[in-house]
């Protein structure tokens, strides 16, 4: 684990925010020259604090109409069922996220598909298809209250504390 400071701190909560902002416009928004910042990040970046830079895409705008959490008991706990199970998700391009997780089930899919009749191929002709595969329950999102993906970047030396959008509305 890399030690951050508080100047560090600031670029990860700013480029969380905006990963097109400038060096230039980084470097003033957490008080350095472009020089070092450009140095911090790259160390950051390197380091695997950073793991990448990416769009936020619209899944309406490519024609996805229905997110769905899948989860997914496997027929045994086994190191080659689990691969064998990882394998097979990996080739499935509807799936965004996959979860190992612990209780009655084992793993826990965000898929996204076009429509009904998408999902129902999915599910039958490419998930329950896989032979590990023992059972899958699947859970319609119906509305999504919270996009929020930053993480809280807490100050050094301080405990993370809840966003304030991240209260229930009663600790406001």
């Amino acid at each position: 684990m890399i030690d951050l400071d508080r100047i560090d701190r600031k670029i990860l909560a700013t480029l969380q925010q905006n990963g097109r902002i400038s060096n230039l416009d980084l470097a003033e928004a957490v008080g350095l020259s472009p020089t070092p910042c450009a140095r911090r990040i790259k160390r950051l970046e390197e380091a695997g604090v950073i793991e990448g830079y990416a769009a936020k895409i619209s899944p309406a705008a490519l024609g996805f109409s229905i997110c769905v959490m899948v989860s997914v008991k496997l027929a045994k706990q086994s190191p080659d069922a689990a691969e064998q199970f990882m394998t097979a998700i990996r080739a499935q391009p509807e799936i965004t996220e996959c979860l190992l997780v612990t209780g009655n089930v084992d793993y826990l899919l965000r898929v996204w598909v076009k429509d009904i009749e998408a999902l129902r191929s999915f599910i039958r002709e490419a998930l329950q298809a896989i032979p590990c595969v023992a059972e899958t329950s699947t859970m319609v999102i119906l509305e999504t209250q919270s996009t929020n993906r930053l993480l809280n970047v807490p100050v050094a030396g301080r405990k993370a504390r809840p966003r304030e959008a991240d209260l229930p509305a009663d600790r406001v």
